[in-house]
């Protein structure tokens, strides 16, 4: 477990090419042996089909020569049967006289055949008298068998049996057939008829030479062939070594493994899948006979050893062709992606001047373009903040500056407001006290917050300076619910409103006014109000005011220098919006009967 979590971190601290080609690889691998696989298995069924075609092609020529050989045996023993000199030399008592006319007529028909080689005629008379039979061969005159002893061998009573057809058979040296003769030969035995009577006359045994029977086959082989001729009982007629002839099928290495209890046929079906050979054979039509060729696998592996190496050679090559291009297109993905982590690392140094500038537009070359905006934004967001920081280093320098002058200003006051008291004018000293407290409570030390009770104290003072200022044009009155005077409020949120009623709503007004400012909690919610009975807003400027409010809109200095009111009313609902999340400011009034602002905030808990 250790070890997988070893090698998994291994793996992930790779560079992203080696990532590449550690799966590309094995697949690579996998996809090129698996073709090279295929191919081996293909080449190598083409090799034992094309093999096995050649096989078959070279027996069934070896077959068609045999039959050719028997068809030219069987043809020369009729002409025999149909000769006069033979049909004389069997039945004549001067057998000896018509010797020279027969031995001229064979002659001649073995020199123009040139397959047969040796020829006994026993004519049937004869059994008895122990004459000597007439035999010949392609030199001349020959001896052959005596006819006493040939009845004997199974040559004869086979013959016999066939009653003129032709039979066949292999005829060693040791039979003595051919007196002196000392190769292995085929032998066609046949009762030969009296062409009057259509008795048996005589007996004629014709010899061929077993080696040359396929010979334009059989010596032509390859080292790796060997090709036989087996009749039905086994018996190897001729082969391509000749030591094999005479012998039994069963004493060939071929056929070693086989059950003798088996028939030949039966053999060789046994030895087609044989792990050492393959073998393919083909009955003759004429004799029976079967032609066997076999093939070692020696050469068929040689051949596939060779396609295997040409096979993994292709596949090795394929192979590193493969991770060179592999190697080459991580490279190019890579590439760009090592350019842009030099110049993160250089950005991360602080050099905001860095960009990176890729080809084309796919995943890479958008990665580019999003960097380069990136680090554009991120280097106007510093710069920004840093402007920031620079004019809040500076406001707070000009604060500390200026933090002498309003304690001057209190100071100031009071001395005016004690000086004011000492001569016994007790309203000088209010209005000018309240004028301190004014200022004391709007600068708040710094401060952007207010309790709703600093902020009623405020407007209070406010507003008994504006009364002291307009005589008796207006009265105010303040309510403030003791359950929420430490509330946290924006500082001077009610005081611009409280404004706004005395100069847009008191001041326009002919009759004295009236200005009420409470603060109460209902329910989950604080309400704010500031009212007058005032001069009102018309209709048509109360929709645009509602409009511009609803839309977050701010109304200008001008508007409001030029005497529009929203410019408090947006001062105050954007400070609002900022400060708590759902709060409200409505706007109610009435043309000539009054304005009233109400202010909702939200709070939660009891």
């Amino acid at each position: 477990m250790n070890r997988n979590i070893r090698l998994l971190s291994r793996y992930r601290h790779l560079p992203l090419q080696f990532k590449l080609l550690l799966w590309f690889v094995p697949l690579l691998l996998v996809t090129i042996f698996a073709m090279g696989w295929n191919s081996y298995q293909i080449s190598s069924q083409q090799v034992v089909e094309k093999m096995k075609q050649s096989q078959d092609h070279l027996t069934r020529k070896t077959a068609e020569q045999i039959d050719e050989m028997v068809r030219g045996m069987i043809s020369f023993s009729n002409t025999l049967f149909l000769d006069e000199s033979v049909q004389r030399l069997l039945v004549s008592s001067e057998a000896q006289k018509e010797r020279n006319s027969v031995f001229k007529t064979v002659t001649n028909l073995m020199v123009a055949g040139n397959s047969i080689q040796s020829l006994i005629l026993y004519a049937l008379e004869d059994q008895n008298n122990g004459a000597e039979p007439f035999a010949a061969n392609q030199a001349g005159l020959t001896t052959g068998m005596k006819f006493s002893n040939f009845v004997r061998t199974s040559y004869y009573k086979e013959a016999v049996e066939a009653a003129g057809s032709p039979t066949f058979g292999l005829s060693r040296p040791t039979d003595g057939i051919f007196v002196g003769d000392h190769y292995h030969k085929i032998v066609l035995s046949r009762i030969i008829k009296n062409v009057y009577t259509l008795k048996p006359a005589g007996l004629a045994v014709i010899g061929v030479d077993a080696g040359k029977i396929g010979s334009q086959y059989l010596d032509n082989s390859e080292d790796d062939v060997d090709m036989f001729v087996v009749d039905r009982d086994g018996l190897i007629i001729t082969a391509s070594n000749r030591s094999w002839i005479g012998k039994r099928d069963l004493d060939l290495p071929y056929f070693a493994d086989s059950d003798p209890k088996l028939s030949l046929e039966e053999r060789l079906e046994s030895t087609a899948d044989h792990k050492q050979w393959i073998v393919s054979h083909l009955q003759s039509e004429t004799t029976g006979w079967y032609v066997v060729v076999v093939h070692s696998k020696r050469q068929l592996v040689k051949e596939l050893g060779q396609i295997s190496q040409v096979t993994v050679t292709i596949a090795f090559l394929c192979l590193a062709v493969s991770l060179m291009v592999t190697w080459l297109a991580a490279a190019s993905i890579t590439k760009p992606l090592k350019k842009l982590s030099r110049s993160m690392r250089r950005f991360q140094t602080g050099d905001f001047t860095q960009r990176v500038f890729f080809e084309g537009n796919d995943e890479i070359g958008l990665l580019g373009h999003g960097y380069n905006l990136m680090v554009q934004r991120i280097k106007s967001l510093i710069n920004d903040v840093y402007a920031s920081k620079l004019k809040q280093q500076e406001a707070e320098l000009k604060t500390l500056q200026a933090q002498i002058r309003p304690h001057f200003l209190y100071n100031t006051l009071n001395t005016i407001c004690w000086e004011a008291e000492k001569k016994g004018d007790k309203e000088i000293a209010d209005m000018v006290y309240s004028l301190s407290q004014v200022f004391r409570l709007s600068l708040n030390d710094g401060r952007d917050t207010f309790t709703l009770e600093q902020e009623v104290e405020l407007v209070t003072n406010y507003l008994f300076l504006q009364k002291n200022r307009f005589r008796e044009r207006f009265e105010f009155e303040i309510a403030l619910d003791e359950s929420i005077k430490d509330f946290t409020v924006p500082k001077l949120l009610l005081q611009p409103l409280a404004e706004n009623a005395v100069i847009h709503g008191i001041e326009p007004l002919a009759g004295s006014g009236l200005i009420s400012i409470r603060a109460f909690r209902k329910d989950r919610t604080i309400v704010l109000e500031v009212q007058d009975n005032g001069v009102g807003i018309t209709p048509e400027r109360l929709q645009e005011l509602h409009q511009r409010l609803a839309r977050g809109s701010s109304i200008s200095e001008e508007e409001e220098n030029a005497g529009r009111s929203g410019f408090a009313l947006s001062n105050v609902q954007e400070r609002l919006a900022l400060f708590f999340a759902g709060a409200s400011l409505q706007v109610e009034s009435v043309e000539g009967a009054g304005t009233r602002i109400i202010i909702q905030i939200t709070v939660e808990g009891p």
